[in-house]
């Protein structure tokens, strides 16, 4: 098997894991007002939708994820660096591999958004 294989085979099967946890999320019901619950009671069923809505959307945020690999398999972009062309080391795309970026432009993002919050910060500051 080769790796695009494997990596298909991977995402495959977890986009197939999240779809059936979305659809038990959703089975499960938005919590609903009564006037029989008391005020913690309805404040804990509050509590427990909203982590059920922060799962879910971050399911569905990973199963984007999933699904943009799957594509970029098919189109024979999978493993290249979308900012500098080149290919993503294997061990970068097995610890990450929805990644669309090299560790050099990922580090390089990651250190132009630190000096952005940091301008942003500063020009508060004054």
């Amino acid at each position: 098997m080769t790796d695009l294989q494997r990596f298909k085979r991977i995402f495959t099967e977890q986009r197939d894991q999240i779809m059936m946890n979305v659809g038990q999320v959703a089975d499960d019901g938005l919590s609903k007002r009564s006037d029989d619950k008391d005020e913690v009671d309805q404040a804990n069923a509050d509590i427990e939708q909203s982590m059920r809505m922060q799962l879910k959307n971050r399911e569905v945020y990973t199963l984007k994820k999933i699904n943009d690999a799957l594509r970029r398999i098919e189109d024979g972009s999978f493993g290249r660096c979308e900012s500098c062309e080149e290919f993503i080391e294997l061990r970068r795309l097995q610890a990450r591999p929805t990644t669309t970026l090299c560790i050099s432009c990922k580090e390089e993002e990651e250190k132009m958004a630190a000096a952005a919050i940091l301008g942003h910060r500063l020009q508060f500051a004054h």
